[in-house]
């Protein structure tokens, strides 16, 4: 089955989006004849000009262009790359393409994706009730809307604590300079208000996973953090087999009926042995190419449910116990008229669709 697909996240810095990796699991899956058509916000996202990645290459608009802007860019793209499938990489991207959901589908392109009432409920302002309903530990969380608030708040809580903002980032604060320099930081990105969240000490966990919809796992890659960098960013490690973990992920997606690709954080605390909910987010994780390592390649298992329309398992595929991954920095080339093509006219056609050839056409007809 040939399938037009799109995917964003193409960013890979220190802090890279799920984009790459999201492609890297598309390009090793073989139920599928896929075409990737990458999808970025600045010329400068790495993933652009990695050859083996994407066939096309094209610009949105910043969101702070407007939902409209977005849209309108969206149809042109729709239209030009032939897309039938939407798989939206970044959390801050998802509410533009919910607003297109119905028109994409008369539009015939496909998306799995949470409802914007899902999204509202693991939130990170609502996460604290989802875990009362979910039977799940949640550190003490204090949300502030000025800075006036700040040191009071890291008093109750006091130190070590997080600096979360909304949407993104969290900076670790062992004293009050650090927490200045953590929420001046923060807030100068993304606004107020901020998150400050009791410290839990002990092993990180990971999780990503594909829900049905209905309250079900379709695939399941449990790993623990092994590498990290600065900013808390999982730089290696290792997938695990824990029934603990599944237990809480199986409880997460049942709470919520999550439909579409899913990140949950988890900490265990090395003194009492509990497992703590940090953090859900709604889309595949920047190391989603282990769960193809894990032989639980999650991007081909949502597509074949989709697709194929796969009666769901009594039990989820899960990743195996046992593979690493371990993320590196390089360097690459990167030609002139790649760069100028994306710069002046917001696209890069690197592999030409194929063209069917008589034969090929007179094998549809006869099927």
């Amino acid at each position: 089955m040939n399938i037009n697909l799109a995917v964003s996240g193409l960013n890979a810095s220190d802090s890279p989006g799920p984009g790459l990796g999201i492609i890297k699991c598309l390009r090793n899956q073989t139920r599928f004849n896929i075409r990737i058509i990458g999808l970025a916000y600045d010329a400068k996202e790495a993933a652009i000009y990695v050859q083996e990645a994407c066939d096309e290459v094209y610009l949105l608009p910043y969101p702070s262009a407007g939902t409209e802007a977005f849209q309108k860019r969206v149809r042109t793209i729709v239209q030009k790359a032939r897309i039938n499938f939407f798989l939206p990489a970044l959390d801050s991207e998802l509410t533009n393409f919910l607003s297109m959901e119905e028109e994409l589908s008369e539009l015939g392109v496909t998306t799995f994706l949470p409802t914007r009432e899902m999204i509202e409920m693991r939130s990170k302002i609502k996460l604290q009730d989802l875990c009362k309903k979910a039977k799940l530990k949640y550190p003490k969380t204090i949300e502030i809307g000025s800075f006036d608030q700040l040191f009071p708040a890291a008093r109750k809580l006091g130190f070590p604590c997080l600096v979360k903002g909304i949407f993104y980032e969290a900076v670790l604060a062992r004293n009050d300079g650090d927490l200045e320099k953590g929420a001046r930081s923060i807030s100068s990105r993304w606004g107020f208000p901020l998150l400050l969240q009791q410290w839990v000490d002990g092993e990180e966990f990971d999780i990503a996973l594909a829900g049905d919809g209905k309250g079900k796992i379709l695939g399941m890659t449990a790993m623990k953090k092994m590498q990290l960098t600065e900013k808390g960013k999982a730089w290696g490690g290792m997938s695990i087999h824990s029934e603990d973990l599944f237990s809480c992920a199986q409880r997460l997606v049942k709470q919520l009926q999550w439909r579409g690709p899913m990140e949950v954080e988890i900490m265990r605390n090395e003194k009492t042995n509990e497992y703590h909910l940090i953090e859900i987010n709604p889309r595949f994780p920047a190391w989603i190419f282990l769960s193809h390592g894990a032989q639980c390649n999650l991007p081909e298992i949502l597509l074949r449910h989709v697709y194929d329309k796969i009666p769901l398992k009594q039990t989820p595929i899960l990743g195996k116990p046992g593979t690493m991954f371990m993320r590196y920095s390089q360097d690459m080339i990167i030609s002139m008229p790649e760069y100028e093509s994306i710069m002046m006219f917001g696209e890069l056609h690197r592999n030409a669709p194929p063209t069917a050839t008589k034969t090929t056409r007179r094998k549809k007809r006869e099927t």
